[in-house]
């Protein structure tokens, strides 16, 4: 598939924070409607690579485009198209699910009634109707988790990155997480990008993965080949070899 073709394209990307190189000379592509999966230890440099991709932060060099967008001249452009569930955020305590889902439709400048008829929908999806009025202090992990997922799906992106989004989530839960994304993608060809440092679910949804190690890309390409090359059985096993084959 073609550059131009592509949902997003990351060319030599790097960022620097004073003396500290987050991301260096980074390079992938996802393709429309895949669940990509972006894997690495913590502090590797996979926030920030997405953060640069959803133009929350300016790269010290390279370019990346999400559908066709440029991050850094149409950043607008990709925050109209894209949803976002960081790995940390805090929902404000005295709204309700229903009254958080609103205000942020009303950030998109999404007309009331459309989005009511958005905001009831996603409550249903994820089975919060019978939470929706309560104040979200009270919400247990998961149920933030479900709220975070559907404010970032909000605005019907065509693109969804997540960061962490099973981090703290119970077998149930992560479960129920999984199975939402994959219905995203295969019936609504939603591109996603899963970046997680829960290598099993990464292997749970995604066919291609990119792996960063110390803010480079140590590798990136279908999981059962990447797994085949290194003769690794696990996706532990895998990231644990090409970490070693990194620094020898």
């Amino acid at each position: 598939m073609s550059a131009s073709a592509m949902a997003i394209t990351v060319e030599g990307l790097g960022k620097r924070f004073g003396a500290v190189q987050a991301v260096d000379d980074v390079s992938f592509a996802v393709e429309p409607g895949e669940i990509f999966g972006f894997m690495g230890h913590n502090g590797a440099g996979k926030t920030t690579t997405l953060r640069i991709l959803l133009g929350l932060t300016q790269p010290t060099r390279g370019r990346a485009t999400v559908l066709g967008h440029d991050v850094v001249r149409a950043t607008l452009d990709v925050r109209r198209v894209s949803g976002y569930l960081p790995a940390s955020y805090a929902l404000p305590p005295d709204m309700t699910a229903r009254e958080f889902l609103l205000y942020v439709a009303a950030m998109f400048a999404i007309p009331p009634a459309q989005a009511r008829a958005r905001s009831e929908a996603l409550l249903r999806r994820f089975g919060l109707e019978g939470a929706a009025d309560r104040k979200l202090r009270g919400f247990s992990t998961g149920m933030t988790q479900k709220v975070g997922l559907a404010q970032a799906l909000i605005n019907e992106p065509r693109v969804l990155f997540l960061d962490e989004p099973t981090s703290g989530l119970d077998p149930l839960g992560r479960h129920e997480l999984l199975e939402h994304l994959r219905a995203l993608s295969q019936q609504q060809g939603v591109t996603v990008v899963f970046s997680s440092h829960i290598l099993s679910d990464v292997e749970t949804l995604c066919r291609r993965v990119a792996a960063l190690h110390h803010a480079r890309l140590i590798a990136c390409g279908e999981i059962a080949a990447l797994k085949r090359e290194h003769g690794a059985a696990t996706m532990d096993e895998l990231y644990l070899e090409l970490v070693r084959r990194q620094a020898s």
